[in-house]
């Protein structure tokens, strides 16, 4: 199934991307000249704590609406001016809020101008695998999977029921934002072993998911 496909692609990315950030936050030179980058934004937070709160929440509520920007990069930002909670709050409530805004503009601007935020060839790749009455659960996995700019358009554009919609857009950006929060404080710290770890075991469990895909495939499986 395309789903099942595009959560191991995905999964091979993100390991990958992780794995990287662990060296480079093992790397005491490329470390350092980031860390310079991170105190120097908190700097200018301090400056004004409720408008970096507001610009965070935005960048986030943005990353999840556009393929082009990743909050991700932000998040050791965020966890040196507001601690772990407060990154984590702050996240994932952009996130959230970023996903409402894209089932609205699904829902009351259609198809044509989904399809200049994010292109029609996705719109069409996607729609077959969902539909207004397709049951929670399914919405669910959807959610998780598919990056995130991709199901609050769809399923507004659908008509999907806005309070199940909101119910799996909340629950499956927990998690994430959890993982964020974790590799942030990780890369505060310069534990490049965690982000080399974790980005190592997202791999595996890609490889594991592709070895029993090909098992199910095999002539006589069912």
């Amino acid at each position: 199934m395309a789903l099942r496909r595009n959560l191991r692609l995905r999964l091979l990315i993100v390991g990958t991307l992780i794995i990287a950030a662990g060296f480079i936050a093992a790397s005491d030179t490329l470390h350092d000249k980031t860390e310079a980058i991170i105190f120097w934004t908190e700097s200018l937070i301090a400056q004004a704590p409720l408008l970096g709160m507001l610009v965070f929440v935005l960048l986030a509520m943005i990353s999840a609406m556009v393929a082009f920007f990743s909050s991700a990069l932000l998040a050791p930002v965020a966890i040196y001016a507001w601690g772990q909670v407060g990154c984590l709050v702050l996240l994932w409530c952009g996130w959230f809020l970023g996903g409402i805004a894209s089932f609205c503009i699904g829902r009351f601007f259609g198809r044509s101008v989904v399809s200049m935020i994010i292109g029609e060839e996705k719109i069409a790749s996607w729609e077959t695998q969902v539909s207004e009455r397709s049951r929670f659960v399914h919405i669910l996995f959807f959610q998780a999977v598919v990056p995130s700019e991709i199901p609050g358009y769809l399923l507004g554009i659908l008509r999907y029921r806005f309070l199940l919609y909101l119910a799996a857009l909340a629950i499956t950006e927990i998690p994430y934002a959890i993982a964020t929060v974790y590799l942030g404080e990780s890369f505060l710290e310069g534990d490049g072993t965690a982000f080399i770890l974790v980005g190592i075991g997202v791999i595996v469990l890609a490889a594991f998911m592709l070895q029993i895909r090909r098992r199910l495939d095999r002539p006589g499986k069912q």
